[in-house]
């Protein structure tokens, strides 16, 4: 639940405080430099959303609260910082340990594919006002022949298909 819902964020804010989840999952990640808590609570959303328009589509309540540490390497120092995130859903009856694992993958799907794209292809920076979805898919068709490849770094292997014909040729004669 991002901002750009503020009156059911804030809905949520207010109407966890007080009730008890009905299920609950912690995760420990540690590694370079960082260590991170993660704690995600189940909550069903009946009462919550009740005789409003959320009701037959809200069914659960997921509330993640992620605790972080991060070692500055040049200082030594470590730095803690805290955030509390909502999601909802219109599934129902899933443990919290499988929710968890579930916006782990969605995050690896971010990171993975949203990121790269972004920081090869600067769909961010798209100046494109007239049909940008037809622009976007052109770039995700790209990176997705150039992962179907096999190809690690997109950068390198974009760069490599721009000056390189016969790589190009490669990538395209394969499917």
């Amino acid at each position: 639940m991002k901002d750009n819902q503020p009156g059911l964020r804030r809905k949520l804010e207010l109407g966890s405080a007080g009730r008890k989840p009905r299920d609950s999952a912690q995760s420990v990640t540690e590694g370079r430099n960082r260590h991170e808590t993660r704690r995600l609570e189940v909550f069903d959303a009946k009462a919550w959303f009740a005789r409003t328009p959320w009701e037959p589509l809200i069914k659960t309540v997921l509330r993640l609260t992620r605790i972080v540490h991060r070692r500055d390497a040049a200082t030594g120092l470590w730095t803690t910082s805290r955030e509390t995130v909502f999601w909802v859903s219109s599934a129902a009856g899933f443990s919290a340990k499988l929710w968890n694992a579930w916006i782990r993958g969605h995050w690896r799907i971010e990171n993975g594919s949203h990121h790269v794209r972004d920081t090869t292809f600067a769909e961010d920076a798209s100046r494109i006002r007239k049909n940008p979805d037809i622009a976007a898919r052109l770039r995700s068709f790209a990176y997705n022949l150039l992962r179907a490849h096999g190809s690690e770094n997109i950068k390198n292997a974009r760069w490599r298909a721009a000056l390189d014909l016969d790589f190009l040729l490669d990538i395209i004669a394969k499917y």
